[in-house]
């Protein structure tokens, strides 16, 4: 007996697992044929997400998150290029407007929930948050806030901006959508299966070494650091096959849908009108600071909306490579925002819930 449990223990997590990654890559075909932009990732999403409210079980284990996030940052820092490299003159403008952004969206969420929907100060100020959802609902938890709204809110966001902005955004977009693997090099492509495997190898030094010092997104953007220098400095030229862009897209996907595992009715009864509001009161205050910043540094509108769109550092990341623009950028920015919050957070918290009574629960 105790050698068949942990098999047992693996067959029971093998089943969600397939069911999970069956119906992603049964949703990331559909969208791909009808055409639509961004299709494995965004398929996926959709796909997973009817998945989990409908109540199958569903799981994606770790490893092939790992591996999602490693060949993601591999195949972004391909496209890093010195001109890249020089526009950075002009983040300093898009980082300070993307701190305001990040502030007006946290005040006027929170009055919104407050005033409209009626939630606790709490509660309403952890949904407000815009990314770093690990440090997000640990801090939630310790507080009085509700935390199915809070998740609950924080997932619906994050879905709606991939499943809507890359539609938005893709089909608005004058250039080629360049990253995306249906449009790829095939199996193999130009780049041969050793210069492939160096270039993974490379990027997962990286990102172990980004992980370890505790940085963001640290697979991906400890990848994408990897691989970028590789390529500016032209040691590499490898670009990643479809074989491995593909699988990492339609992950991505499934991994944003899990996020609703466990979302009763109840929960969607009492949170959904409210979390659309601040879905979109949040878009709102980004979209027009994301709009100045193009403004004032002459950069894509599109490009500065998906950098100051308020989601997942590494989900947000991807999204705008998967939609052809400047991967470096898009990090930057991504990472700051996340840095950013993970600061003032706390800080926030401290002065507004030590410094006032505690709001009755909602009900």
């Amino acid at each position: 007996m105790p050698r068949r449990f942990p098999l047992a223990l693996v067959r029971a997590g093998l089943k969600p697992t397939l069911l999970t990654l069956t119906c992603a890559t049964a949703g990331a075909i559909v969208f791909a044929l009808l055409g639509l932009p961004a299709p494995w990732m965004s398929g996926a999403l959709v796909a997973v997400t009817i998945q989990v409210l409908a109540g199958a079980p569903a799981k994606l284990p770790e490893p092939l998150r790992f591996a999602c996030f490693l060949v993601l940052g591999a195949s972004m820092g391909a496209a890093l290029t010195p001109d890249m490299i020089r526009q950075a003159a002009t983040w300093p403008i898009s980082m300070g407007l993307l701190g305001l952004s990040v502030v007006g969206v946290m005040v006027s969420v929170t009055l919104f929930l407050r005033k409209v929907a009626g939630w606790s100060l709490a509660t309403a100020y952890y949904a407000s948050a815009p990314g770093a959802l690990s440090a997000v609902l640990a801090m939630a938890a310790a507080s009085e806030a509700d935390m199915r709204r809070v998740a609950f809110a924080q997932a619906l966001r994050l879905f709606l901006l991939v499943a809507l902005l890359t539609q938005i955004l893709g089909r608005l977009k004058t250039g080629e959508i360049a990253p995306l693997p249906s449009e790829g090099a095939g199996l193999l492509g130009a780049a041969s299966l050793l210069e492939v495997a160096i270039l993974l190898a490379a990027s997962l030094v990286g990102g172990l070494l980004a992980a370890r010092a505790r940085i963001p997104g640290g697979i991906l953007i400890g990848a994408l650091a990897a691989s970028g220098l590789l390529h500016a400095f032209g040691w590499s030229r490898a670009g990643l096959p479809d074989v491995l862009m593909v699988p990492a897209f339609v992950i991505l996907g499934a991994g944003v849908g899990i996020r609703f595992r466990g979302t009763t009715m109840e929960t969607l009864k009492a949170c959904l009108f409210a979390s659309l509001g601040a879905f979109l009161v949040a878009m709102a205050v980004s979209v027009a600071c994301a709009l100045a910043a193009a403004a004032l540094t002459g950069e894509d509108a599109g490009k500065m909306i998906t950098a100051f769109a308020p989601g997942a550092l590494e989900t947000m990341t991807v999204l705008g490579f998967a939609l052809g623009y400047d991967p470096a950028f898009m990090s930057a920015h991504h990472i700051f925002r996340f840095a950013g919050l993970s600061i003032l957070l706390p800080l926030i918290a401290h002065l507004l819930f030590q410094a006032r009574p505690s709001d009755p629960p909602a009900e």
